[in-house]
């Protein structure tokens, strides 16, 4: 470029150009966006590349997340697209195999098995969801107090998740249903009081090690209180292993659901679920197995999807098991 050619710097807001006298420079405000390109549309290319990169990088995980995200779209929507009432009774169709009538058959009460099917898939991501977060709020709650206060406080609530963790699920089910009615409550409390622990541990380690760091001594020395230490230093740093560890959380609370469900201790009848639609389908699976197979295969793929995206997530975000 010669001597007699403007050059811009949009970073400096700087133009170089030929005066009359002589060379001269004019300073002028830096632009603001690019000229044609505004900035919502620049957001969104940001965000599309964004995700184009995750598909990149784990084709696993975004296929999983498809999986995931049209089980909830079904679930949510299903009963607008016309897939029928789930308590609609049909004495003249009563096991009737697959038809366009019925995509997928008839129970033996000639019911819509994927009526029913979308109603219980409903049900069940929406108690295995609910019992995920309150567990997750609550057993990181636990562990951030635990970590940060140490000394007896954390004596306490490590040894009260000790007691938690003895109890197996199963019995702890039984439990809840002596006190509770059998129902979505005794589901709810069941999850929530058996995952907490993990949530208490998975917060606790972290916060330990966050707690002695620079910037959290340096906010505890200048005033802050432990408080907005927890909620604007501790937390944000353990929030990785967390989201991973909600999503494990959530694939147990699945089959949680469906394993209390199918022994009757779930969600009680006429109220569809995923379980509960396998324990209907159980007696009748030769004489008409489409009602056992549906709510099976939609029960596997939802958590072998939450599975494997769990997964991703930790191969993504560990530094140990990143991909290179």
């Amino acid at each position: 470029m010669s001597a007699s050619e403007g050059v811009r710097t949009p970073a400096e807001g700087v133009t170089r150009r030929n005066e009359p006298g002589g060379g001269g420079v004019s300073a002028g405000p830096a632009p603001v966006a690019v000229v044609g390109v505004p900035p919502l549309a620049s957001t969104r290319v940001r965000r599309r590349v964004g995700a184009l990169g995750f598909a990149r990088r784990s084709p696993v995980g975004a296929v999983s997340l498809l999986v995931l995200v049209f089980a909830v779209g079904v679930a949510v929507v299903g009963p607008l697209l016309g897939t029928g009432d789930p308590e609609a009774m049909d004495p003249i169709a009563v096991f009737a195999g697959p038809s366009a009538a019925y995509p997928m058959g008839t129970d033996y009460l000639g019911r819509s098995v994927l009526a029913r099917l979308v109603s219980g898939l409903r049900v069940s991501l929406a108690l295995a969801a609910a019992a995920a977060l309150a567990a997750a709020v609550l057993g990181t709650l636990l562990g951030l107090v635990a970590g940060y206060a140490g000394g007896a406080i954390d004596e306490a609530v490590m040894r009260l998740t000790d007691v938690l963790f003895a109890f197996p699920t199963l019995l702890l089910a039984l439990l809840v249903a002596m006190v509770l009615e059998p129902g979505t409550e005794g589901v709810l409390v069941t999850i929530v009081v058996a995952t907490i622990p993990i949530f208490s541990r998975v917060a606790r380690g972290p916060t330990l090690s966050v707690r002695a760091t620079e910037y959290a001594i340096a906010a505890r020395v200048g005033g802050a209180s432990p408080a907005r230490i927890l909620l604007r230093h501790v937390l944000p740093n353990i929030s990785t292993p967390l989201l991973v560890q909600l999503a494990f959380t959530l694939s147990g609370a699945l089959i949680a659901e469906g394993a209390l469900s199918f022994l009757g201790l779930g969600v009680q009848p006429p109220r569809p679920s995923l379980g509960s639609l396998l324990n209907d389908g159980r007696t009748y699976m030769e004489l008409a197995p489409w009602t056992m197979l549906a709510p099976a295969l939609t029960l596997a793929l939802a958590i072998l999807a939450i599975n494997l995206l769990g997964d991703e997530l930790q191969a993504l975000t560990d530094p140990r098991l990143r991909r290179r």
